[in-house]
């Protein structure tokens, strides 16, 4: 059979995708279902055995210079949280998402250390610090003015946060998670590799099984003691419900399928292609997040900015 072309491909993404984000101000509110794994039985395409180097083992270096992944997400948690103090202390409303990568990546250190829950989970371990560096550097380009060095769907995230009268509290968590996953993540896999170069075997069972810890995060509790009172993103008091958890699964299959792709490239033309789609596919989905998430008329974030301020 032959293989779709990579903008067609993309193009049937960007349909697909659009059409989940775009039900979602109504279903938001359906009652929540138990977590689908749906995206298991997806099997992942043949690529090349070809181990990559993320260039960011040496974070991962313990005091004796040892390679230690347990002691990477160590760091990248105190790193999160200290950049998320400093966010939350200001209400700064980037630190939105911020607090629900930090809760993510707590909840990822527990699954990480249960016994089986991923095949691999010291490469898992390097994933998790890999991706998190590419946040960090989206972050850091913004802070220091470096426009052309943030990424487009980052920049409309980062844009949205900064406007009081742009995105609902709710609007500023997606459009963090979007651009991470939309847009960092495919490259993220292609970098660390999508095949275990010992054994052959693909790595995509791992990956699916991070959708299993992400339905366990109880994000809007934590949200609602120190950001928004109302922030709900399903059914209050509930962990990560089916709709926001398909959702995001759903943008984990696609950077997936990116990350083949991308692998899949024969030249360096057709590798920039590819992460040119991956830029504008995020930033479309950014698009209409903000839409779907946005602030109506006379609306704005006065109120919670308030009550972050007595809660900081």
């Amino acid at each position: 059979m032959e293989r779709a072309q990579p903008r067609a491909l993309g193009q049937r993404m960007v349909l697909a995708l659009c059409m989940v984000v775009s039900g979602y101000a109504w279903t938001a509110h359906v009652e929540a279902q138990a977590y689908i794994p749906f995206t298991d039985y997806l099997p992942p395409l043949t690529v090349n055995a070809e181990e990559y180097e993320s260039g960011y083992n040496h974070f991962c270096r313990d005091d004796t210079g040892h390679i230690n992944t347990y002691q990477c997400v160590d760091k990248t948690i105190r790193e999160m949280t200290r950049r998320y103090d400093r966010l939350h202390s200001s209400c700064d409303h980037r630190g939105i998402f911020a607090l629900a990568y930090l809760l993510t990546t707590e909840e990822y250190q527990r699954a990480s250390l249960e016994p089986g829950f991923f095949r691999d989970p010291e490469f898992i371990n390097h994933e998790d610090v890999v991706f998190a560096q590419f946040y960090f550097a989206a972050y850091d380009a913004w802070e220091s003015g470096r426009m052309a060095d943030v990424p487009p769907a980052w920049r409309l995230a980062f844009a949205a946060a900064n406007s009081r009268n742009s995105a609902t509290s709710v609007g500023d968590a997606l459009l963090g998670v979007s651009a991470h996953i939309n847009r960092d993540l495919p490259i993220v896999l292609a970098t660390i590799g999508l095949v275990d170069p010992e054994t052959g075997e693909s790595r995509k069972p791992d990956h699916d099984k991070v959708n299993a810890f992400l339905a366990r995060v109880a994000l809007d509790p934590a949200m609602q003691a120190s950001w928004d009172p109302k922030f709900v993103t399903g059914i209050p008091g509930t962990p990560l419900t089916s709709v926001t958890a398909a959702l995001i699964q759903t943008w984990r299959e696609a950077a997936w399928r990116w990350a083949e792709l991308l692998i899949s490239a024969r030249t360096p033309e057709e590798e920039a292609n590819v992460i040119a789609q991956i830029e504008w596919y995020a930033y479309q989905q950014g698009l209409a997040l903000l839409a779907s998430n946005h602030y109506l008329l006379l609306q704005s974030s006065a109120s919670r900015d308030a009550f972050c301020m007595a809660h900081r």
